[in-house]
């Protein structure tokens, strides 16, 4: 069983030992303004074949890992990079603005996740919703090939007159079809991403999720 602290390091029971053991190594973050703390995991997907997880943390400035935990003592995480777009990091931002969940492998063997954007300058002139919040963030999904590690956008995730950056979880039917369930001015609820047919297979949505 392996969990996290508050600091970014992996905690881990060892039933042979009976007892608790930390990571030596703390999760990627940015090393210029960041220490680890609060560098958790947010969301995980496993991948396909079961030899890795891919996860982003809840931090500001999330990033996007790859765990590979049957190498070596403490297993090896890839760093794969910052999920939300450049920007001045020597101001703070709220983890509701800057974020990235909703990780879940498609059909077509590709990684799916949400990241946020937004647009920095905010006026009173700004488009605000029925709570009075800013309206210029939007839910950007992307699609990684795991093979290649390259990334695009395919789509943006829109709900009129309200933002839906906020991506908590996302899943896959049998079909292949994708739902991201988002956070925010009630009510929340569910996007459903009608997947085209060459990214679909029966039975996609097995196994069935196992994070969060």
């Amino acid at each position: 069983m392996t969990r996290l602290d508050d600091d970014g390091r992996l905690v881990r029971y060892d039933p042979e030992k009976d007892r608790l053991e930390t990571s030596p190594y703390i999760l990627p973050h940015d090393p210029t303004y960041q220490t680890g703390w609060h560098s958790v995991l947010y969301d995980v997907a496993p991948s396909p074949d079961g030899e890795c997880v891919y996860a982003s943390t809840w931090i500001a400035n999330p990033r996007l890992m790859r765990i590979w935990p049957n190498e070596g003592e403490w297993g090896r995480v890839e760093d794969l990079g910052p999920t939300t777009q450049p920007r001045d990091l020597t101001l703070p931002l709220s983890t509701f603005v800057d974020h990235c969940g909703g990780l879940v492998f498609g059909a077509d063997g590709m990684l799916y996740f949400c990241a946020s954007r937004w647009k920095e300058s905010e006026t009173a002139e700004s488009p605000r919703d029925a709570h009075g919040g800013p309206i210029n963030m939007w839910g950007i999904v992307y699609r990684l090939n795991p093979a290649t590690l390259e990334k695009e956008e395919v789509f943006e995730l829109k709900r009129p007159g309200q933002a839906a950056q906020y991506v908590s979880r996302a899943a896959i039917d049998h079909n292949g079809d994708l739902f991201f369930a988002h956070v925010g001015p009630r009510p929340v609820g569910i996007f459903r991403v009608a997947m085209p047919a060459d990214r679909k297979k029966p039975n996609a949505h097995l196994p069935i999720r196992m994070w969060g």
